[in-house]
């Protein structure tokens, strides 16, 4: 069985839309309901906000769609645009039976094969998005896959023999989360700037000791010493500039590096059987989509 994972769209406030290349591929026959014959199953982690579009395209890939409150979603509108469509869809070729995705729920869970699998869209984990949390919460619904949201980043491990996915932002939208930063990082921060601190100092001795022999020259000496300090000078001012320039460079491309870690659009697609998962992870960059596949297997 295949299920999609998609979620954290936040259109239109934060993207115009999901990817062109992402609909053609999730909607393929896109004159037709369902618009893919080979995804049995939507789930959807919230936070799509105020767009009956989407809310709509996402309704007709599959013959299920699941759907669970994000945490800028109001669950009264959300509910209000699926009874729409629902209405719309029974007028026409009705395909669900007291369609449960009028609801809006937390979170929700369904069994295929041996696999338990539960979603959310991750808010009420506390902290967001942190692993031992989210095992806590597996166990409280009793599942072996749990699919969450909220981070906009695209995540999937195994953890006490559980497996966490999570699908990540399939617009790319931003996040106002803190970046964080890891350990090691700040280890290797505090490392170099120890390293700075003593080569300051070793150069204020070498300086001192400069002064000091200074003080004891002849008169032709300092004539020469006079004569070199433009030179010198020049050449430190040169270091200092392209010192400056290079840390700008530095800077900037930190920030190329933090928006791609971020803002890359990505949803998953779990192809369940058995006792296992296999899961395939698609990213959207440079006009590119690239597809990247895990399997888990229950213990």
């Amino acid at each position: 069985m295949l299920t999609l994972a998609i979620g954290d769209l936040f259109i239109p406030e934060r993207a115009i839309d999901i990817p062109k290349k992402f609909k053609k591929l999730l909607a393929p026959n896109s004159q037709t309901v369902p618009t893919n014959s080979k995804i049995n199953r939507v789930v959807c982690l919230g936070n799509i906000l105020n767009s009956t579009s989407t809310l709509q395209f996402l309704n007709n890939i599959s013959p299920r769609f699941e759907l669970v409150k994000g945490e800028y979603d109001d669950a009264s509108i959300v509910s209000q645009q699926l009874q729409l469509i629902a209405d719309s869809q029974s007028k026409s070729s009705p395909r669900r039976s007291g369609n449960s995705a009028m609801k809006v729920p937390m979170y929700s869970r369904f069994v295929h094969d041996n696999l338990k699998i539960g979603f959310t869209s991750g808010y009420q984990i506390v902290p967001r998005g942190d692993p031992l949390a989210l095992s806590a919460f597996a166990r409280e619904l009793d599942v072996d896959v749990l699919i969450w949201g909220g981070t906009h980043r695209v995540e999937a491990y195994t953890l006490d023999g559980k497996f966490f996915v999570n699908p990540g932002s399939a617009t790319g939208a931003f996040s106002f989360d803190w970046p964080e930063i890891e350990e090691d990082d700040e280890d290797e921060k505090e490392k170099a700037d120890e390293e700075t601190e003593d080569a300051q100092r070793e150069q204020n001795k070498e300086t001192a000791t400069m002064d000091e022999a200074n003080e004891n020259e002849g008169p032709t000496n300092q004539e020469q010493k006079d004569t070199k300090e433009p030179e010198e000078n020049t050449n430190l001012q040169e270091n200092k500039d392209k010192g400056d320039n290079e840390s700008e460079a530095f800077k900037k491309t930190l920030y190329e590096v933090t928006e791609l870690n971020t803002n890359i659009p990505s949803f998953c697609i779990l192809d369940t059987k058995g006792s296992t998962c296999i899961l395939y992870i698609y990213t959207y960059f440079n006009n590119e989509v690239k597809v990247d596949k895990v399997t888990y297997n229950k213990e």
